[in-house]
């Protein structure tokens, strides 16, 4: 919980960034958000954590007066992180009159999802689905950098920080959406930096015997091993791993840096592990709503049993600025609580439309494929602080981002 003195000075920061509105929310109605989560099933610690990072945006935005007078009112929709259910979620959001969705988590749900959306004319912000090429503008639109520039930005810090590593094998999960194209988009960024892949293990989500998988690795004796999955997924393959004495470096994708958890269950298997991302449990001094939201954000959720700490930050910070982005273009719309939920989409939909890219905590590039651009790096896990770090120091990280199209 903020003290009154941390809130007050949060909420003139909102204020004096020029966010606040004129007026306050008082009488006029609520602006309905729908916010569809895995918050119960097998992906419930990740929605805990992105509800969080949720509920505190909103919070922030009703305490600088909310959105043209009116506060945001957030719907928490349950998905389980099944593909149906997101579906379903999103009927429901559109029934009880949400003027947008954000969500859901999974490459797999936001495939299904995106395309319903943009047929219903539902504004729907994704911002955690990795699988490049599945969001569906005008009005499905994903502000989380999927795989197809944040894993070419990863291997470029991986190579220059393991220059022996000339052979890979490539593991992953081939039953979920991002799991499998990660798979396929690791071997393709091989071939460009020059590295052979010696083997592919594939395996199924609910996968719970990694032997056969870590005997095929080892037996192929890489250098150093790329995978592709979810955490839960690759929490059982690492372990496997250690047990069998593998001991090269193992790059995972983005899945098992978002999220909760990955650290604090992988234990010492986790020594030579590493992720992509853009974003750790460090003040950035040159970034005050960042070093601002990072310390609120871990105080706020210290109580949330469900979480393992320490909580990491990891990709949080996008459900934020997706509250913000959407209260921003309401506001600039003139959208507020009596605006027809109709025209109030439509709206909205101008404005994601004419977007080219958006900065609040993060600075977010809007590609011509309708999905985010954020300069991702390579993070080491340490198994001590529980916690992801930066693998290279400032001076020697990558600062070229991977190419791409951005809206003209």
């Amino acid at each position: 919980m903020l003290d009154r003195r941390q809130l007050l000075a949060s909420t003139a920061a909102i204020a004096a960034s020029g966010f606040a509105p004129m007026a306050l929310a008082a009488d006029k109605p609520p602006i309905k958000i729908g916010a569809i989560l895995a918050m119960t099933g097998i992906g419930a610690v990740y929605g805990v954590l992105y509800n969080a990072a949720l509920q505190m945006a909103v919070d922030d935005v009703n305490a600088a007066g909310g959105v043209n007078g009116s506060k945001l009112d957030l719907m928490q929709l349950d998905d389980q992180m099944q593909p149906s259910m997101s579906v379903m979620c999103l009927h429901e959001a559109i029934e009880d009159g949400a003027m947008a969705v954000l969500g859901p988590l999974t490459g797999t749900c936001w495939e299904t999802m995106a395309p319903l959306a943009n047929n219903a004319k539902m504004p729907s912000l994704c911002f955690t689905a990795s699988k490049a090429g599945i969001s569906m503008p005008p009005y499905a639109l994903r502000i989380a950098p999927p795989d197809d520039t944040a894993i070419p930005e990863g291997v470029a810090e991986f190579v220059k920080l393991h220059p022996n590593v000339k052979k890979i094998a490539i593991a992953g999960d081939a039953q979920e959406a991002s799991g499998a194209a990660g798979m396929e988009l690791f071997a393709q960024i091989a071939k460009d930096f020059g590295l052979e892949v010696v083997t592919t293990a594939s395996y199924q989500t609910r996968t719970s015997d990694f032997s056969p998988n870590a005997i095929k690795i080892r037996g192929a004796n890489p250098d150093a091993l790329f995978v592709s999955s979810l955490g839960p997924t690759s929490i059982q393959l690492v372990k496997e791993l250690e047990v069998q004495g593998f001991d090269k470096p193992i790059l995972l994708n983005s899945l098992v840096w978002a999220g909760a958890g990955f650290i604090h269950a992988v234990g010492s298997a986790g020594k030579d592990v590493y992720t992509i991302g853009f974003s750790t449990n460090d003040p950035d001094p040159s970034n005050a709503k960042y070093t601002d939201y990072v310390s609120r954000f871990i105080e706020r959720t210290k109580k949330t049993t469900s979480l393992p700490q320490p909580v990491n930050v990891c990709n949080t910070t996008l459900p934020y600025d997706a509250v913000f982005l959407i209260a921003d273009l309401m506001r600039k719309a003139g959208v507020d609580g009596a605006t027809p939920p109709i025209k109030g989409r439509e709206l909205i939909k101008a404005g994601l439309e004419g977007l080219k890219d958006f900065q609040w905590i993060n600075k977010i590039t809007l590609r011509d494929t309708g999905d985010g651009h954020i300069k991702c790096h390579l993070l080491k896990a340490n198994t001590q602080t529980r916690q992801w770090e930066y693998a290279l120091a400032p001076d020697q990280r990558i600062t070229t981002p991977a190419p791409f199209k951005a809206r003209g």
